[in-house]
């Protein structure tokens, strides 16, 4: 090789390398954003959020150093090796072996936000809330978690009926987000079960009216299990402010957007929002003596403050069990907001995200079973 060429090369690793700390640099943010709250420094949150690319561009630079034999390919399986469960939050390569039949002995759990179930007709398709009794007709699952639940008292819209008709799940603890709210119409959330219920509660969020935690324990044969259905803070968009993130997605800058500052606004105000929630959870959970499995919307990705505190003593069934990237909302490819979380008492298989359109976000379940 000559030698204008070996220094060209030289210069495009020097650029290369300069280009590659600063990707462990920001790699470095997102695993800050995972224990600093958004309350202390909001700005690591936006970090965290753009972790998928972050480990995109990571493993890029782990095969361009391997092709080239240098050794700052092991400074960046170092830096991943580091936080491995970030890896493993964000994309899994699993073989079909971890697999369980429909009929399996295993509790099968759902989560579900089903955007009221179409009640506004958001999907321009009256159809959409029948679809999704059938889906649920065919999943027929043990214990399923709903956010942003609709029940309307008064037989016009009466989705408690028909989902007691078209599951098995005879026990039912519904909770409204307030208790202010018209009595012939129910806002809120809901779990539902195929085991007794013997105790059941809700944590309450401060300064919210539409999110909420309930806590419901379940008799499963001889154990009981506490069930905590999730819905942390949601931005509220509305239809505007969905405009607008549309916008904002389609690669334009926040300042060329009309409304981007508030969707900013709105944004870290959805971070700090859910930094507290989630410590009332954790403190809440810390307390409670028996297996703990926590479904639910986190309105937040995994390497996220929300996401890391809750999860610090569970395992997640998509980690556990899941393949690809597992994202659950519609909108953003990459995004996994909606999580089945479970304490070491259980194993799981079969995690899957349900590929059908019916709300903003993608079902979630997985069969969990209780280990020897």
């Amino acid at each position: 090789m000559s030698l204008s060429k070996l220094k060209k090369r030289e210069l495009l690793d020097r650029f290369m390398l300069f280009l590659n700390i600063l990707v462990l640099i920001a790699l470095s943010i997102t695993y800050l954003a995972g224990i600093i709250s958004p309350e202390k420094f909001w700005p690591l949150a936006f970090v965290a959020m753009g972790y998928p690319i972050i480990l995109a561009i990571t493993a890029f630079f782990i095969v361009y150093w391997l092709l080239r034999r240098k050794w700052f390919l092991f400074l960046n399986i170092a830096f991943l090796l580091l936080k491995w469960d970030y890896v493993a939050a964000t994309v899994q390569f699993k073989s079909k072996s971890n697999e369980v039949s429909a009929d399996s002995e295993g509790i099968k759990v759902m989560t579900y936000n089903v955007r009221l179930f179409d009640y506004y007709n958001w999907s321009n398709n009256k159809n959409t809330r029948h679809w999704m009794y059938d889906f649920l007709f065919n999943q027929q699952p043990n214990i399923l978690c709903f956010q942003e639940f609709y029940h309307d008292k008064t037989g016009y819209f009466p989705t408690i009926d028909t989902l007691l008709e078209v599951n098995s799940l005879k026990h039912m603890h519904v909770e409204n987000y307030t208790d202010n709210l018209n009595k012939k119409q129910l806002w809120g959330m809901a779990t539902l079960s195929s085991y007794p219920i013997i105790n059941k509660g809700k944590i309450d969020f401060e300064g919210t009216y539409g999110n909420l935690c309930l806590y419901t324990d379940l008799r499963i044969n001889e154990d009981t299990v506490r069930v905590y259905n999730l819905h942390l803070q949601s931005i509220r968009l509305g239809h505007e402010g969905y405009a607008v993130l549309d916008e904002l997605l389609s690669t334009k800058e926040l300042t060329d957007v009309d409304g981007g500052k508030n969707v900013l606004r709105m944004m870290i105000n959805g971070f700090q929002m859910r930094a507290k929630q989630v410590e009332l959870v954790k403190t809440h959970m810390n307390k409670c003596p028996y297996p703990v499995v926590l479904c639910g919307d986190f309105n937040d990705v995994p390497t996220s403050y929300a996401y890391q505190t809750i999860a610090s003593k569970l395992q997640d069934s998509f980690s556990a069990s899941g393949t690809g990237t597992g994202n659950t909302f519609v909108k953003i490819p990459f995004f996994r907001i909606d999580n089945i979380l479970f304490s070491k008492d259980f194993t799981s298989a079969n995690h899957t995200v349900h590929p059908y359109e019916l709300s903003d976000h993608f079902a979630v379940s997985t069969f969990l079973s209780k280990k020897d």
